[in-house]
């Protein structure tokens, strides 16, 4: 039976075939137009949601991934140039936690929400931090001895009687803390230009004299464990920037981030270097 048979039944015009041959059309036709509206309303409801997400996102990369990314790399230059020093203040040293730098931030929850990774390798990293204090305040409890009290006091004597008034070394409450700090991270303190340092005066006076307080068996036991922290921190700081890079890069991608967007820093220091066209 062909199309002419089906539409002619003896010789008259088929109607009944003919209105359901053109109900099937019409159906497929609005199955048609309904999943093109459908696909459409799909596509409109997902630009709306990129879109109303687009500003957390870049909270997120602001807030979070490119300042974390600054302070590793600083981070890890500091490790490479030996330049990680240790400064007890109060209840603290200097090696600060990243959780305490982003403290409870909507932003950095949504980072270790979408990105569980991260969270493991941040607690690692501020364990390390952890770690590496208990280190330096054992090597503080090494060389903070009334030893080393009684020979300051000794030196800044000894120091002052051959100086005019304007350098000689006051000793202040300080005093005592500042030097101990130089003497934990065999540290040398910087000039400032044309001014009047005497602390730096005695300090390259003495201080050889007063490194030999970390010349103990235990202080040298205590140094090489911190390099081998450090060697860990800076391998760990190594992997956490190139995912945090990667991260940030595919939202840059996504969202259609300009450089400046996710960097504002970027953008102040090209438009202080001239470069920004």
């Amino acid at each position: 039976m062909n199309t002419t048979d089906i539409l002619f039944n003896t010789g008259q015009w088929n109607w009944d075939a003919i209105s359901t041959i053109s109900n099937s059309i019409l159906v497929a036709a609005l199955v048609f137009i309904t999943w093109r509206y459908a696909r459409q309303v799909r596509k409109q409801t997902i630009l709306m949601e990129k879109d109303r997400m687009k500003n957390k996102i870049l909270e997120e990369i602001q807030d979070v991934l490119t300042p974390t990314i600054y302070s590793l790399e600083k981070e890890i230059e500091a490790i490479k140039k030996n330049e990680i020093f240790w400064y007890k203040s109060r209840e603290e040293g200097i090696f600060v936690e990243l959780f305490k730098i982003y403290g409870n931030s909507g932003a950095f929850k949504d980072v270790f929400g979408k990105f569980p990774d991260l969270e493991e390798m941040f607690l690692s990293h501020d364990n390390l931090y952890g770690k590496l204090n208990e280190l330096y305040t054992e090597i503080e409890r090494e060389i903070r001895t009334p030893e080393l009290k009684e020979r300051l006091k000794n030196l800044v004597n000894t120091f002052n009687q051959s100086r005019e008034e304007a350098y000689k070394l006051r000793w202040v409450s300080d005093i005592e803390r500042k030097f101990e700090n130089h003497i934990i991270n065999k540290k040398d303190p910087k000039r400032s230009p044309n001014t009047i340092e005497p602390h730096i005066d005695f300090w390259e006076e003495y201080r050889d004299k007063l490194l030999e307080f970390r010349n103990t068996p235990r202080v040298k036991e205590l140094d090489k464990e911190i390099g081998n922290r450090l060697t860990q921190l800076k391998e760990l700081d190594s992997d956490l920037l190139e995912k945090i890079k990667e991260k940030r890069e595919k939202y840059r991608e996504e969202y259609h981030f300009t450089k400046y967007e996710i960097d504002p820093q970027l953008e102040k220091l090209e438009e202080w270097l001239g470069m920004r066209t």
